[in-house]
C-alpha cells in the first residue's frame, strides 16, 4: 500500500515537472513575440518623428544604443530611448539608421531635398538552457523609408 502511494506521488511529480518545463518554454516564446509586436509601432513612430522634424534628416544616420543615444539629434532621442532603455526596451537593442539621397532627385539627404532612410532594429533573444539554446540569438527587423518634400 505504501509503495503504491510512493509510486503515484513520483508519477505525479514527474507530470508536474513536465508541465513546468512546457510553461517555461511557452513564456519564453511569448516574450520574444512581444518584441516582434513592437516593430510596427516603432516603425510608425520613427516615420512620425522625422516627418515632424525634417531638419534631423541630415544628422540622423548612425548606430544608436543605450550608451550613445544621447548623441543623436534631440528630436530622435525620445524614440531611441524608448527602444534602448526602460521597461519597454528591446534587450541589447541596437538601432542603425542609414541615409541616402532622394530616390527621385538623387540629391544628398537634407531637410530641403528629402532622402531615403533604412532603419534596422536589432536585439538579443535571451538564451535559455530550458529552450535548449547554447548561445544568444541576435534578431533584427529592417524598415525602408522615402522622405520627400
Amino acid at each position: 500500500m505504501l509503495l503504491s502511494v510512493l509510486m503515484a506521488a513520483t508519477i505525479f511529480a514527474m507530470g508536474l515537472l513536465g508541465f513546468s518545463l512546457a510553461y517555461a518554454r511557452f513564456t519564453s516564446a511569448l516574450t520574444q513575440d512581444q518584441f516582434l509586436r513592437q516593430m510596427a509601432p516603432a516603425s510608425n513612430a520613427f516615420w512620425g518623428v522625422v516627418q515632424a522634424n525634417p531638419a534631423i534628416m541630415a544628422s540622423m544616420a548612425g548606430t544608436w544604443t543605450a550608451t550613445n543615444y544621447a548623441n543623436a539629434p534631440a528630436a530622435l532621442q525620445p524614440w531611441l530611448a524608448q527602444l534602448t532603455t526602460g521597461s519597454t526596451a528591446l534587450p541589447g537593442a541596437s538601432i542603425t539608421i542609414a541615409t541616402g539621397g532622394d530616390a527621385v532627385a538623387g540629391g544628398s539627404c537634407s531637410s530641403t531635398t528629402g532622402c531615403t532612410a533604412t532603419v534596422t532594429l536589432s536585439w538579443t533573444q535571451n538564451a535559455s538552457a530550458d529552450a535548449g539554446q547554447t548561445a544568444a540569438i541576435t534578431r533584427s527587423q529592417t524598415f525602408s523609408y522615402q522622405f520627400g518634400l
